[in-house]
């Protein structure tokens, strides 16, 4: 039997469960410095698991088996695939815990992920941020490592998540401006004739993204129930729109196709970046269009400098128009398939008439006449 103050320096008596009196003592001293670092504020994570592993190794002779920080990162990506996570989530996630385990070095990584410190989360961010990330990136990297490490918690393999000591940084971004209506209809007069006139039309009556739009077959439009079926890349999770009358109209008026025949078969299937992607195809139709598209600022290292105004302007677009048409939130939020009142607002652009009309619903004070 092994008696020592414990951590709340209450006088215990524990068994050691051996029965050589040598190998008892060492037992009963490795509590007892631990319970006096656990009273001095001392003990560590990294010194918690040594000593769990070391009682481990005196107790059974079998070592503690705690994963690599590698491997930690690695399950947490395997576990969103067996769960569903959406592919382009788990596409996000891999290059931040890629990143994370360049930066710690070949050693660290493969070290047990208890040993993580603070300062090393804090170093990795603060090497996103010269390296041009913005803050908001930052930001959601240091969230995905958080949820890994969280997941790792809840495992027990360890006992404290050193992100959790980290602060998110303010978050600066530059502003995805909406589309007027007379943009929208400078770019459907432009495209008349081609597959880009409906591909505005899908994305300003339904805020599709520019890859899910491109992905649309005749399979997702159900014309007698007046519905669009789509399963956004990002969310993966099935999103039904009723078809508001000018983009049904629209379609009435294709020649119809069936099953998995492309709605737009020009756009179907190509990718949206790079060279010849379909975003720069939008970026020249807006520029045959005379629509202004100014860059944002100038951005550093691995920090893109976008246009205000793109295809992925006409979903801002879209849940913009709801707003000024006094659309509840819940609705927009809805239709859009936005799951959190934080993402929904960076897509609200109101009218400043809708401010004018606001201050015009209050009465007058008086008294200064």
């Amino acid at each position: 039997m092994a008696k020592y103050r414990d951590s709340t320096g209450r006088i215990v008596m524990r068994s050691t469960k051996e029965k050589v009196h040598r190998e008892a003592l060492k037992i009963a001293l490795a509590w007892e410095d631990s319970a006096t670092k656990a009273r001095a504020g001392e003990l560590t994570q990294a010194a918690s698991v040594k000593v769990l592993r070391e009682l481990m190794e005196q107790s059974t002779g079998e070592k503690l088996k705690t994963p690599s920080t590698r491997d930690t990162l690695n399950g947490y990506l395997d576990a969103c695939k067996a769960t569903g996570g959406a592919a382009s989530t788990q596409a996000r996630y891999r290059p931040i815990f890629t990143r994370f385990l360049a930066h710690i070095g070949e050693v660290r990584a493969g070290a047990s992920v208890a040993s993580v410190s603070v300062s090393e989360v804090e170093s990795w961010r603060n090497a996103e941020l010269a390296a041009g990330v913005s803050g908001k990136s930052a930001n959601l990297g240091l969230g995905v490592l958080r949820a890994a490490l969280n997941a790792a918690k809840r495992r027990g393999e360890i006992l404290h998540n050193p992100c959790d000591a980290i602060a998110n940084l303010a978050e600066r971004s530059d502003e995805r401006e909406p589309f007027t209506d007379s943009d929208v209809a400078a770019l459907l007069r432009t495209a008349k004739g081609t597959d880009w006139q409906g591909a505005v039309l899908v994305a300003v009556w339904t805020g599709l993204r520019l890859a899910d739009m491109a992905g649309l077959t005749w399979k997702n439009v159900d014309m007698a129930a007046r519905t669009l079926t789509a399963t956004p890349s990002k969310t993966d999770k099935p999103l039904v729109q009723p078809l508001a009358g000018e983009l049904r109209d629209f379609l009435a008026s294709l020649p119809a196709g069936v099953g998995k025949a492309p709605l737009f078969p020009s756009l179907h299937g190509r990718i949206t970046g790079r060279n010849g992607g379909l975003s720069n195809e939008f970026g020249r139709l807006m520029e045959r269009a005379k629509i202004a598209a100014p860059v944002g600022r100038e951005k550093q290292g691995r920090g893109r400098q976008v246009r205000t105004k793109s295809f992925h302007s006409l979903r801002h677009t879209f849940v913009s128009r709801l707003a000024n048409a006094d659309v509840s939130a819940d609705v927009r939020k809805a239709l859009a398939g936005h799951d959190t009142d934080e993402a929904h607002a960076r897509y609200t652009h109101l009218a400043f008439t809708k401010q004018t009309e606001a201050l015009a619903k209050l009465s007058s004070i008086g008294g200064w006449r």
